[in-house]
């Protein structure tokens, strides 16, 4: 198991290092390609704002996560959550990958979601030809679902592959 990991935020003064750590044609390779330096930071500063007002049931978290004993940047996490349930997702170098820190990472996304907000499942999706992903996904818990009556997610596009994950209790974790 990797070192362990510092989680906060994501602030404004995150932007400029997400940008070297993230914009990178590897971390982008299944999700539209490598955005322009102004669309990446236009995104992350939309992603600290969180949701419109007009959608006051859901609410949007986004994290970066470091090394503290460097205090080098690894990558990010986010949530939407929405409708009792949250949709995940993570983005993390490629000089980080095969190190166990995204695992690391998106365990420690669903304590944060288990304590903080009331969901009863975790929800992600991903292209059919991103197995590094869907394998991460596995071995985090989720399992592969139907795209047959789904439930709304804001991620998902025709054709993903969809995961769930349901949200453990207390007395299930003893």
């Amino acid at each position: 198991m990797p070192e362990e990991i510092l989680y906060s935020p994501i602030a404004q003064s995150d932007l400029e290092e997400l940008a070297v750590v993230l914009r990178n044609e590897a971390v982008y390779e299944h999700i539209g390609g490598v955005p322009t330096p102004e669309d990446f930071m236009l995104d992350l500063q939309r992603a600290m704002q969180g949701p419109s007002t007009q959608q006051p049931q859901e609410h949007w978290l986004h994290f970066v996560a470091r090394l503290p004993s460097t205090g080098q940047m690894l990558g990010r996490l986010e949530a939407t959550v929405h409708d009792g349930m949250a949709e995940v997702a993570f983005l993390y170098s490629p000089q980080c990958w095969g190190r166990g820190y995204a695992h690391q990472g998106l365990l420690w996304l669903h304590g944060h979601l288990q304590t903080y907000e009331e969901v009863s499942a975790l929800w992600a999706t991903t292209v059919p030809h991103n197995t590094r992903c869907q394998a991460l996904l596995r071995r985090c818990g989720y399992m592969q679902v139907s795209d047959v009556s789904l439930p709304p997610l804001y991620s998902y596009d025709i054709g993903d592959w969809v995961f769930s994950r349901p949200v453990r209790s207390e007395t299930q974790l003893l």
